[in-house]
C-alpha cells in the first residue's frame, strides 16, 4: 500500500509567479529514474525549486514518502540542518514498507557545510530505499554526481532552460498564443531562461501578428522587460550591493576566468568575487575540464551590457577593447576578435582581421563573416584588403549556417600583374575567396583558384621579392591544405614545403609546425613512411604551446603519427596518438584523415563494427565537406568498403563502392580486394591492371596491388607471376617499411605466399595474425540473384499478393512461389518484409518500399 506522500512534505502555497510553470516530462523522467542521487544545478531563479514541486505534484500514483527540506536560512547551523533531515528520514524509515523514500534538499550549497557530500552519502548508506535529490546554485558541492560512489545524475543549467515548446506552453497557460516568428523572438531573446520567459508574459500579449516589423517591436519590448527584471532582482538586490559594479564590469567578458576578472576589475580580490557571484547564483561554472570558466546566462549578460552602456557609454567599449588586446597578447584570436567587435572598437577589429586574415577565415569562418557584416563601411574604407574582403562576404549571402553552396563572384587573377598593391590585394582577397569555396565544400573551384594564386605569387617574387615574401608562407600553408583536401597530394606537398621553408615573420612558428605535420600526413597516406618520419621529426622541433594555436596545428601531425604506427603494426603507439588527438570540433577540416586513422585502427584491432559506427556518425556531422571533389569521398568510401569486408558483408561492400561519391586508387584497391575475397581472382587482376592502380605512384597502392595480384595468381594456379609480384611487394617494404598490407591478408593467403620460397621480411612474419584473427576473412558472402528473381523482388516491393505478382509478370503463381522460395533462401529470410529490408541493405533493391501491404 502506498505511504502517505504528503505526511512529511513541507507545506505552503506555491508562489504566484510559479503557478503557471507547467509539467516538464523530459525532466520529470530524469527525476523519476533509478538514481540514488540526483543533483539539479542552476543559477538563481532557474526554476529548480518549482521543478521539484511540480514533479512531486505530477506523480499522484507514485508510492513512497517524500521529504522536503527547504532552503537553509542564514541562521541555521549545519548540525541543526542535518539533525532535522536525519530525524525526518528516521521517521520515514520506521515504516516497514519497501516503498522508496525521496529526500529533496533545496539549495543545499547555501548551508556552506564542507561535509555536505559525505553526510548525503551516509544517508544513502543508511537505508537502501532512500533516494536523494538536491538543488544547488554552485559547484561547491556535488560538482560531478557521476564521480561519487553511488549511482548519480546531474541535471545541468542547460537542461533547466525552457525548450521552445515549453516556452510556448508557459505563454499559452496565460492565454497568450503567439505567431511562430514572435514565439521565436521570445525564445531567442530570453534564451529559454525561466524567469525571463515569465517576464515576457507582461509584454507579449499586445504583440501583433500581421506585420513582419512586429518581430523588432517584440524584441525591444522583451529586452526592456528583461532589463526591468535584472534591475529589480539582481542589480537592485541589497544583498548584492557590494558586487554590483564588479558584476557590471566583468559582464564585458563572454567567458569569465580568474585572469579575465582580474584584467577587467583589477585587484587580488577578483577571484573571490567571481566565486561570490557563483554562490549567489549569478555566474554558472562550466563542467570539468573547463571548470575554471564561468558565464552569466546569456540574456542576463546582454542586459548587464545594455545597463553598462547606459551608465557609462565608454565603459563597455573600453573594457571590451582591453579584453580583446589581452586575448591577442595570449595568441587567442577568436575571443580577441569577438570582444573587439562587441566593443565596437573598429580600428582594433580591422587590425586583428588584417594581421590574422587567413587563420581566422580558415578556423573561425562564421566569426569573421559576422565581424565583417558588423564592421561599418567607413571603418573598412581605408584598407583595400578589408574592404574587398567585406564586400566579398556581403555578396556571399546571408545563410545562417555559412556553408551553403557558394555564390561568390569570379575573381580575375592576372598572373602577369606586377603592381605591388594590386598583387597584395589579389593574393589576400583571392585566398579568402578560395577559403570560402573550401569551407563551402567546393574543393575543385578552391583548388583551381589556389593554383592561379600560386602562379601569381611566383611571378611577383621574380619582380619584387622583398615586398611579398613575408606573408607568403601563411598563404602557401592554406594553399597546400586546399590541394590536400582536394586530393592533389603532389601539389599540396609543393606548397607545404614552400610554406615550411619560407621566410616567416617572427612569432609564426605555428606555420612551420602546421606545414610539417600536413606534409607528414600526406606521406603517411601514400605509404612513404620514411618521408613521413622525417617531417614528423621537424614538426616536433617547434614548441608553440604559448601561441594559442597548438591544438589547431597538431592535428595533421598526430594523424600522421597514428597512420605511420599502424603501417608498422605498432597498435599501442597508434592508440596513444589517437587518444592525444581527442574529439575534433565540427569545424575541423582534417576530419576525414582523422576518421580514416580511427577506422584503420578499428580494422587491425578487430573492431570493424565500432569503426563503421564511428564512420557513419562522423560523415553525418561533416557531410558538407563529404563532396565528390574531396579526397574524403574516395578515401572514406574505400574505408567503409574495407570495414564491411572485414565483417564478411560482401553485398554491403559492393554497395559502398557503387555508391561512392568519389573514385580513386583507394576505392579501386578495395574493389580488387572484394573481388579476390568473393572468389573472382581474374577480376582482381583486371582491376589492378587498370591505370588508376597500375599508374599510381603511391607505395601503399603499389604494395597492396602486388600482394593482391600475387594471391590472385595463386588462386588461378600461376606460381611464376605470383613469385614476381611477391618480390615486388618485398622490395616496396624495403623502401617504405610498411607491414600492414601483408598483415591484413588472410592466414591461408599468408601461408601460401610463404610457400613460394621468397625470403619475407622478419617484420612481416612477426606481425602475421593467427588463424581466426585476420583483418579480412578468406571469403566474404555475396548474394547474387537471377534476372527472374530480381523481377519478382521488384514486384514484391509494390505488389502484396502472389497472384498479382504472377499477373504482372505473366507467369504462373507456382513459378512465382518457386522463385520466392529461392529468393528467400539466398537472402536468409522468411518473410516479405525481411526480404525487402535485406535486399535493400545488400544493394539488390534500389530503394526501400513500403512493406505494410
Amino acid at each position: 500500500m502506498a505511504a502517505d506522500r504528503s505526511a512529511i512534505v513541507a507545506g505552503g502555497r506555491i508562489p504566484r509567479a510559479e503557478r503557471f510553470l507547467l509539467n516538464r516530462p523530459r525532466l520529470f523522467e530524469l527525476l523519476s529514474g533509478p538514481m540514488d542521487l540526483t543533483v539539479v544545478r542552476g543559477p538563481r531563479a532557474a526554476g529548480k525549486t518549482t521543478l521539484l514541486r511540480t514533479w512531486i505534484r505530477a506523480r499522484p500514483q507514485a508510492t513512497g514518502t517524500v521529504i522536503e527540506q527547504a532552503s537553509p536560512s542564514s541562521d541555521v547551523t549545519p548540525n541543526d540542518y542535518w539533525d532535522t533531515v536525519s530525524r525526518k528520514v528516521a521517521e520515514a524509515s520506521a515504516n516497514d514498507s519497501d516503498d522508496p523514500i525521496v529526500v529533496l534538499l533545496d539549495d543545499v550549497d547555501r548551508l556552506r557545510d564542507p561535509d555536505t557530500e559525505s553526510r548525503v552519502l551516509a544517508l544513502l548508506e543508511g537505508d537502501e530505499r532512500l533516494r536523494v535529490v538536491v538543488t544547488t546554485r554552485s559547484t561547491v558541492v556535488f560538482d560531478d554526481a557521476v564521480m561519487l560512489d553511488v549511482d548519480g545524475l546531474t541535471i545541468t543549467p542547460t537542461d533547466l532552460l525552457f525548450t521552445p515548446a515549453e516556452s510556448q506552453a508557459v505563454l499559452q497557460a496565460r492565454g497568450i498564443d503567439l505567431a511562430p516568428h514572435l514565439l521565436e523572438a521570445v525564445q531567442t531573446v530570453t534564451g529559454g531562461f525561466p524567469p525571463l520567459v515569465q517576464a515576457a508574459v507582461s509584454v507579449a500579449r499586445p504583440f501583433g501578428t500581421d506585420y513582419e516589423e512586429s518581430r523588432d517591436l517584440a524584441r525591444r519590448a522583451l529586452e526592456r522587460s528583461i532589463d526591468r527584471y535584472v534591475e529589480r532582482t539582481l542589480l537592485g538586490d541589497p544583498d548584492l550591493a557590494d558586487l554590483r559594479q564588479f558584476m557590471l564590469t566583468i559582464s564585458a567578458a563572454r567567458t569569465v576566468t580568474d585572469e579575465v576578472a582580474t584584467v577587467l576589475a583589477g585587484g587580488d580580490e577578483a577571484p573571490q568575487r567571481v566565486r561570490a557571484l557563483e554562490a549567489a547564483g549569478l555566474l554558472v561554472r562550466s563542467t570539468w575540464p573547463r571548470d575554471g570558466e564561468w558565464r552569466f546566462p546569456q540574456p542576463i549578460r546582454d542586459s548587464l551590457m545594455r545597463d553598462l552602456r547606459l551608465e557609462a557609454p565608454q565603459g563597455p567599449l573600453r573594457a571590451s577593447g582591453t579584453l580583446a588586446r589581452w586575448f591577442l597578447e595570449h595568441g587567442e584570436l577568436d575571443p580577441a576578435l569577438a570582444h573587439a567587435v562587441e566593443g565596437q572598437d573598429w580600428a582594433l577589429t580591422v587590425s586583428i582581421l588584417k594581421s590574422n586574415w587567413v587563420e581566422l577565415v580558415s578556423r573561425h569562418f562564421r566569426l569573421v563573416r559576422e565581424s565583417l557584416l558588423a564592421l561599418p563601411a567607413e571603418a573598412a574604407a581605408d584598407d583595400l584588403t578589408i574592404k574587398a574582403g567585406r564586400e566579398l562576404f556581403l555578396r556571399f549571402g546571408a545563410d545562417s549556417a555559412g556553408f551553403a553552396a557558394p555564390t561568390v563572384p569570379s575573381y580575375d587573377i592576372d598572373v602577369s600583374e606586377t603592381d605591388t598593391s594590386v598583387v597584395t590585394e589579389t593574393l589576400a582577397v583571392g585566398t579568402v575567396q578560395s577559403l570560402i569555396l573550401r569551407v563551402a565544400g567546393d574543393f575543385e573551384r578552391a583548388a583551381e583558384m589556389t593554383a592561379q594564386l600560386s602562379a601569381l605569387a611566383d611571378r611577383a617574387i621574380e619582380v619584387q621579392h622583398g615586398q611579398v615574401t613575408e606573408f607568403l608562407p601563411l598563404l602557401r600553408l592554406q594553399w597546400g591544405l586546399t590541394q590536400q583536401l582536394r586530393s592533389d597530394l603532389t601539389r599540396a606537398s609543393t606548397e607545404l614545403r614552400r610554406a615550411y621553408h619560407g621566410d616567416r615573420p617572427a612569432g609564426t612558428d605555428f606555420i612551420a609546425r602546421n606545414a610539417a605535420g600536413n606534409l607528414a600526413l600526406g606521406y603517411a597516406l601514400t605509404g612513404e613512411l620514411t618521408h613521413a618520419d622525417s617531417w614528423l621529426d621537424r614538426e616536433r622541433r617547434y614548441d608553440d604551446t604559448g601561441s594559442g594555436m597548438s591544438s589547431m596545428v597538431r592535428v595533421g601531425g598526430l594523424v600522421a603519427t597514428a597512420l605511420v604506427a599502424l603501417d608498422r603494426m605498432d597498435v599501442a603507439l597508434a592508440a596513444k596518438a589517437l587518444v592525444e588527438l581527442g574529439d575534433l570540433p565540427d569545424d575541423e577540416e582534417l576530419w576525414a584523415f582523422a576518421l580514416y586513422a580511427h577506422c584503420q585502427s578499428a580494422l587491425v584491432t578487430g573492431n570493424a563494427e565500432q569503426g563503421l559506427d564511428r564512420l557513419h556518425r562522423a560523415t553525418a556531422v561533416y557531410d558538407r565537406w563529404f563532396t565528390s571533389g574531396s579526397l574524403a569521398a574516395p578515401l572514406l568510401a574505400a574505408t567503409e568498403a574495407d570495414l564491411f569486408s572485414a565483417l564478411g558483408r560482401g553485398n554491403d561492400t559492393w554497395t559502398a563502392l557503387e555508391q561512392a561519391r568519389g573514385r580513386g586508387p583507394w576505392t579501386a584497391i578495395s574493389r580488387a580486394r572484394m573481388d579476390l575475397s568473393s572468389g573472382y581472382p581474374a577480376s582482381t587482376l583486371a582491376g589492378c591492371a587498370r591505370p588508376v592502380i597500375a599508374n599510381c605512384s603511391y607505395p601503399r597502392i603499389r604494395m597492396e596491388s602486388a600482394l593482391l595480384q600475387s594471391v590472385a595468381h595463386l588462386d588461378m594456379g600461376n606460381a611464376e607471376p605470383a613469385v614476381t609480384l611477391l618480390k615486388r611487394a618485398v622490395a616496396l617494404f624495403e623502401q617504405t617499411g610498411m607491414v600492414r598490407p601483408f598483415a591484413s591478408l588472410s592466414a591461408n593467403a599468408v601461408e601460401r605466399l610463404v610457400g613460394l620460397g621468397v625470403a619475407l621480411p622478419e617484420a612481416w612474419s612477426a606481425s602475421t595474425p593467427p588463424p581466426g584473427g585476420e583483418v579480412f576473412p578468406e571469403r566474404i558472402r555475396m548474394v547474387g540473384i537471377s534476372d527472374r528473381e530480381s523481377a519478382v523482388l521488384e514486384a514484391l516491393a509494390s505488389t502484396p499478393s502472389v497472384a498479382e505478382i504472377a499477373a504482372q509478370l505473366y507467369v504462373s503463381q507456382n513459378t512465382v512461389k518457386t522463385q520466392l522460395r529461392s529468393l528467400y533462401r539466398k537472402l536468409g529470410v522468411h518473410s516479405r518484409a525481411d526480404a525487402l529490408l535485406t535486399a535493400t541493405r545488400l544493394g539488390l533493391l534500389a530503394s526501400r518500399h513500403d512493406t505494410d501491404g
